[in-house]
């Protein structure tokens, strides 16, 4: 299994500035350890031997895909699971614009 390459600071830090993320310096040592270890799997997952496996978009379609029958198992509780919100308007989160 080939490792991935090491993460430099300013690879790590741009990747933290995209997550909207800060580190110092523990966290970031930690951070850095936790992501080689993604990384790492994503190496290992890409090694597997996929010649002749069609690729899938979805599972839906499957005769092996279980299904289960569409009933309401709680009451909507959406005024209650606002109350947290920070903000909410019109029974929808309202979410800071991030795409320009």
């Amino acid at each position: 299994m080939s490792s991935p390459t090491p993460l430099t600071e300013t690879e790590l830090q741009k990747l933290a500035t995209l997550s909207r993320l800060s580190f110092n310096g523990e966290k970031l040592a930690a951070f850095r350890t936790q992501f080689q270890s993604i990384l790492g799997f994503v190496a290992q997952i890409q090694e597997l031997p996929t010649q002749g496996v069609p690729p899938m978009t979805s599972t839906s379609n499957l005769p092996s895909t279980p299904e289960r029958e569409d009933s309401v198992t709680a009451p909507n509780n959406r005024e209650n699971l606002q109350k947290s919100a920070v903000q909410a308007e019109m029974g929808f989160y309202v979410v800071p614009r991030i795409v320009e």
